[in-house]
């Protein structure tokens, strides 16, 4: 337990600055967006919402880098010596620092699914409520917004990809139709709606009327939609697939299977979640044999550097098979699995040949 609280007090420390050197870029790169709408306020606000989901992305690098922080600064004060001589086994100090980041693992998978999805699709709804100068609403029922005198729902804004290119569809769109004061007149509900130099196209679309005394309904293969909202706004609000909960993933992709629909991208970003326990553990183990390194020499620069490297290849090399595995049409489990099992393998190996 021991070793497993170094390893703890040396991941918040390096995930809290982490975290806050993240927040710090991205308020100076959203500074630039600023108008008379979307104020220097609005951006901090709009930070300050997203951070759940920048902690959740930093915290695989911020194990790695804070457990070689945390258990070398045992090595440097030879206290690891003491356990080695005592008959503790490399593999077994190892697994104690794994312990103490998985202790920390389950709370940021926590926030990662029930915090930082919430507050992201917040965040991106009050965004471009502010630059659109409208109410503009993000939720699990999708995308509320007010167009004219009609209320806009858009219960699946759904990313795909055609020909390497990432596009936002628009589906399960439903428009409430409001006369002044004399309120609810009719609803359109359209399967999909489409964006071209003609302007918004609904399909699949059924116009319920609602007289004083009668309900009528009226179908339609295709419809226009004459409307302001720009399709650009709207994709910039759209919560992208990583950023999601598995429950809204899961729900996602039985939608698209169900409609013959591409779901590669929310297949990649579900089995991510899956496996981003694991990734932690594959890179807390990694970075072990530094640690039992040579202990003079592996100062806090060097810990450090070794972390940041380390986690800066996982990551590139993670997306690369991803990539791979969607391009040669391979189980995206097995893309997204396959970098941190072999890291995994590897690091074990090592550790239990020192011995």
């Amino acid at each position: 337990m021991y070793i497993g609280k170094a390893a703890i007090l040396g991941i918040l420390l390096v995930w809290g600055s982490l975290t806050a050197l993240m927040m710090m870029f991205n308020l100076l790169g959203e500074l630039r967006e600023t108008t008379v709408n979307y104020s220097a306020s609005n951006v901090l606000w709009f930070v300050l919402q997203t951070g759940p989901r920048s902690a959740y992305q930093i915290f695989p690098v911020s194990a790695l880098m804070g457990s070689l922080l945390g258990i070398g600064g045992l090595a440097g004060a030879n206290e690891l010596v003491a356990f080695r001589t005592s008959g503790v086994s490399r593999l077994r100090l190892a697994a104690a620092g794994m312990v103490g980041a998985l202790i920390i693992t389950i709370p940021v998978m926590v926030v990662g699914e029930y915090v930082a999805p919430d507050a992201e699709q917040q965040a991106r709804a009050f965004r471009l409520s502010r630059l659109a100068g409208q109410v503009i609403i993000g939720g699990p029922a999708g995308m509320w917004m007010r167009d004219g005198s009609d209320i806009v729902n858009i219960k699946r804004p759904l990313l795909t990809v055609e020909d390497g290119q990432q596009s936002i569809n628009f589906q399960d769109v439903e428009i409430h139709h409001f006369d002044g004061f004399a309120g609810l007149q009719k609803i359109t509900r359209a399967g999909n709606a489409t964006f071209d130099e003609n302007g918004w196209t609904l399909e699949d679309v059924s116009v319920m009327g609602i007289g004083e005394t009668d309900i009528s309904l009226v179908k339609h293969e295709r419809l226009s939609w004459e409307s302001d909202v720009k399709p650009e706004l709207l994709e910039s609000a759209v919560t992208r697939p990583p950023y999601l909960s598995l429950r809204v993933l899961w729900d996602q992709l039985n939608y698209l299977q169900s409609n013959g629909l591409d779901d590669r991208v929310y297949q990649s970003a579900f089995w991510e979640k899956i496996i981003y326990p694991f990734a932690v553990i594959a890179l807390v183990l990694a970075g072990m044999p530094f640690v039992f390194g040579s202990s003079r020499q592996h100062n806090l620069g060097f810990r450090l550097f070794i972390g940041m490297t380390m986690g800066g290849l996982f990551m590139l090399v993670n997306g690369s098979v991803e990539n791979l595995a969607a391009a040669y049409a391979l189980p995206v489990a097995l893309g997204a699995a396959f970098p941190s099992a072999v890291l995994m393998v590897v690091a074990i190996t090592i550790l239990r040949r020192s011995v």
